[in-house]
């Protein structure tokens, strides 16, 4: 009897789920398929080998990170270095303006240096004798050494020294017929003599000597500046020319 039951129980539910509803279209249910999760696994030595790039790569990271810092580092010592150095540069600059300021200054000053006192003596050297003239440079010489100006005065005690000889000179000077008489009254044209018993019979040693070409013979030429005196007051040079220590000639050339 249940067992008649059971069945016809099972047969009516059955059958209600092949009929459709009254009233309403037949409901198709379609099955929710879920995904399958897929577990993916790595062996222990592939995930230590793994590992072990990571550590590399970070350590060479770090590695490269520590030089970048010590270059970064570096460069700014050496930045503040250049710095330090463009201000003692510019310091140096400085103080190099100012002494070319103050070695301008100087010189200025030094140029002004006895200027006016030059131009006294000069004017003052025209109305004296040339032995006044050269002392009055020779004391401004040694008051005013540093000066641009003592070159001047130097030159001019040059020239009148220059002067004064042609002048002694010219208070020396004979014809040239009595200075050929003196060498020959001496037997200078015939014997030889010594340059220093030529030079004590004219009265002084000459203003300039010049050796001659000849291989053979010892050849000398000496000249005394306006030591001849010729017609109308006008003076010449005295040329004697040697040759082993006997006069060959005897002439004159005009002074300079």
């Amino acid at each position: 009897m249940k067992k008649t039951i059971s069945l016809f129980i099972s047969f009516l539910f059955l059958g209600c789920e092949s009929e459709p509803g009254k009233g309403s279209e037949a409901q198709v249910l379609e099955p929710v398929i879920e995904p399958e999760v897929i577990e993916e696994t790595v062996s222990k030595s592939e995930h230590d080998r793994l590992l072990t790039e990571e550590k590399t790569k970070v350590t060479s990271l770090e590695e490269s990170i520590g030089l970048l810092k010590t270059e970064l580092e570096a460069r700014d010592e050496t930045i503040q270095n250049l710095e330090l150095e463009v201000l003692e540069l510019t310091a140096l600059v400085n103080d190099y303006k100012k002494q070319v300021r103050e070695s301008k200054n100087s010189l200025n000053e030094i140029r002004r240096m006895g200027s006016s006192e030059y131009k006294e003596i000069y004017e003052r050297a025209k109305t004296v004798s040339p032995d006044v003239a050269i002392r009055l440079y020779e004391e401004f010489v040694e008051k005013y050494p540093d000066s641009p100006i003592v070159s001047k005065a130097r030159a001019q005690i040059r020239k009148l020294l220059a002067e004064k000889k042609v002048l002694d000179n010219r208070r020396n000077a004979s014809t040239l017929r009595t200075w050929e008489s003196r060498l020959k009254g001496q037997g200078m044209y015939v014997r030889e003599t010594t340059a220093t018993a030529l030079f004590e019979l004219i009265g002084r040693s000459p203003d300039s000597s010049k050796k001659g070409s000849s291989s053979e013979f010892k050849q000398m030429t000496y000249v005394w500046r306006d030591y001849v005196l010729g017609q109308g007051g006008t003076y010449y040079d005295l040329v004697v020319e040697r040759t082993d220590g006997v006069v060959e000639r005897i002439d004159l050339a005009k002074g300079k």
